[in-house]
């Protein structure tokens, strides 16, 4: 059996790396020098029967040239690698590297002879595997070679592989032969009728050239075919409309599907026509189906979105009123919601800066001037009023957002947070109920609800100071569990009952909680105090200096209420460190 040996030497990995994302560089291999070291065993073409492994042949080469990825010569081997591989789509990705660089003539000669022998290998594979998908490797081959009519001749014979379309467009558009293109595209349409996309392009390659009669004979087709090709809607209607097709016509050939229902159809195309930035088209025909039907929400909606693109938002917003007046079901009005949230978004985004630097008035014109009664408009309306001392405004501005958004939980948030300002604890807490009902995730009021449990737990401070400097621990005991019951995340409260601790003598019990207050807050610095104090008492001495030290390192120097606790610890970390020495 004759064998030859075809010598490779640079061989690349992928590796998630696409070639044409590497960095391209001069090569700095002349002619064939580079492939002439190779131990890589191939088969003789004539033994197609025998069996042959790529893998390792295909791995040795990707794995060579990630380290030398400018050595342009070294792809053409790992593309015959891929083809006689049957690994199509490997291959078109380096043909489609290789074409780009030769774009800008980045392949020497020696390069392209390669090229040239793998592309003879491959028609003689073409021969006996008649795989659309190596039919599109031979059109890229060729591109690259310039032989233009050998890749129009196995694009017939490519068009229902993977890559078809993208490589019909990379041959035509590189030549910019479009009549060439529209006759090639018909070869194969009359073979294969139902290949739509390709009758797209057949159809863009026919209003290039100016033919404009066939062009939109073929986007009728597609029309038909393919309703929801907007694409193909949007191409027709330009056609149609330079015409002097009546409306009635024109709306029959874009939506056949709709005959008879021209409120649809007017709809759908004023939408289109926005999606593709005609506005004067789209504002026409939004106004004209109003006209038409006036009580059908759809078009005070579209036109709602074209008045906002173009920055008139006082027009937006009166067409936003009728809408509310005119939707009749649950979509309509979540279109008006959305619309409406839009339209306020910049001015409440500025009243919330305002507000943040405590620039009320300045954020009550901005709201007031903008005209809406959008639901953030009202709330940041009732914030600015409640924070300028004008309660009552307030309060009738929000029980107005209660009436018109009813089930919105951030509406009773802000009842919630008034009434948390008033000191008015069960009417806070009333409406974070009703928010949370609604939510039970709603963070604002989650927050708000902390902070009041928070605020109502810190009356009880006062009264348990009061009843320590009396001893009556028993009493301070069961008002700080109260409090605790109240607000378990209050690290105060958790130091204070370590404190009773401390003061009945229990110095064990009270080390859990002085942990639980340092938990809670990490700068609880007196917890860290009274745990030395514990420990010292339990005669742990390096537990004791260890929480001295703390106290005494994180206390603030000119904290001097401190003066007495601090003394205490410095002397107590002086004697406990010469103890433990």
């Amino acid at each position: 059996m004759k064998t030859k040996l075809l010598v490779l030497l640079i061989i690349y990995s992928i590796g998630g790396i696409s070639l044409a994302d590497s960095i391209i560089q001069p090569s700095n291999t002349k002619g064939r020098s580079a492939i002439q070291s190779s131990n890589i065993i191939f088969k003789n073409d004539k033994e197609d029967d025998e069996k042959v492994s790529y893998t390792s042949a295909i791995n040795e080469l990707k794995n060579k040239i990630s380290q030398a990825p400018s050595e342009y010569d070294l792809y053409v081997p790992l593309i015959d690698l891929y083809l006689k591989a049957n690994q199509y789509d490997n291959a078109y990705k380096e043909l489609t590297f290789l074409n780009n660089l030769s774009k800008r003539n980045k392949l020497n000669e020696s390069i392209l002879n390669e090229l040239s022998d793998v592309e003879k290998s491959a028609e003689k594979l073409a021969k006996y595997n008649k795989n659309a998908d190596l039919n599109i490797n031979l059109v890229l081959i060729n591109l690259i070679l310039k032989n233009n009519k050998k890749a129009q001749e196995y694009l017939v014979s490519a068009s229902s592989g993977n890559m078809f379309i993208e490589t019909f467009k990379e041959v035509f558009n590189t030549t910019e032969n479009y009549n060439e293109a529209i006759v090639l595209a018909d070869k194969i349409l009359n073979v294969n009728p139902s290949n739509m996309q390709l009758r797209k392009l057949k159809a863009v390659y026919l209003l290039q050239t100016n033919q404009k009669e066939n062009a939109q004979k073929e986007l009728i087709i597609l029309s038909q075919a393919v309703p929801d090709d907007e694409d193909v809607k949007y191409m027709l209607y330009n056609l149609l409309s330079a015409t002097n097709t009546n409306e009635k016509e024109l709306l029959k050939k874009l939506y056949p599907e709709n005959t008879g229902k021209e409120e649809i159809s007017y709809k759908k195309l004023a939408e289109l026509l926005m999606k593709n930035s005609n506005t004067p088209d789209a504002k026409a025909y939004a106004q004209k189906m109003i006209k038409l039907y006036p009580e059908n929400a759809e078009g005070y909606i579209i036109l709602s979105e074209i008045y906002m693109k173009e920055g008139n938002l006082k027009d937006c917003y009166d067409i936003l009123k009728t809408v509310r007046d005119k939707a009749d079901n649950n979509e309509d009005i979540a279109k008006y919601n959305v619309m409406l949230a839009k339209l306020s978004d910049e001015p409440v985004k500025e009243a919330d800066a305002l507000m943040n630097n405590n620039l009320y008035e300045q954020a009550l014109s901005v709201l007031e001037a903008s005209n809406q009664e959008n639901l953030y408009v009202i709330l940041g309306m009732a914030r600015a009023n409640y924070f300028l001392n004008n309660k009552q405004k307030a309060l009738e501005l929000l029980n107005k957002a209660m009436s018109l958004y009813p089930d919105n939980p951030d509406v009773f948030y802000y009842f919630a947070f008034v009434f948390y300002k008033e000191n008015d604890i069960e009417s806070s807490r009333k409406y974070i109920s009703k928010a949370l009902k609604i939510n039970p995730e709603h963070k604002y009021s989650l927050t708000l609800s902390d902070a009041v449990n928070k605020k109502e737990a810190d009356t009880y401070i006062s009264k348990i100071n009061s009843l320590l400097e009396q001893q009556n621990f028993q009493e301070a005991m069961k008002l700080v569990n109260e409090a605790i019951a109240i607000d378990g995340k209050n690290s105060v409260l958790f130091y204070y009952k370590g404190l009773i601790y401390i003061a009945m003598n229990n110095y064990a019990a009270s080390t859990a909680l002085f942990y639980k207050a340092i938990e809670l807050d990490k700068n609880n610095l007196p917890a860290y105090y009274y745990l030395g104090v514990a420990f010292d008492n339990l005669s742990e001495g390096q537990n004791a200096l260890e929480y001295y030290k703390k106290y005494v390192e994180n206390l603030p120097e000119d904290d001097y209420g401190e003066s007495e606790r601090l003394n205490n610890a410095k002397m107590r970390i002086e004697k406990l460190s010469r103890q433990i020495n």
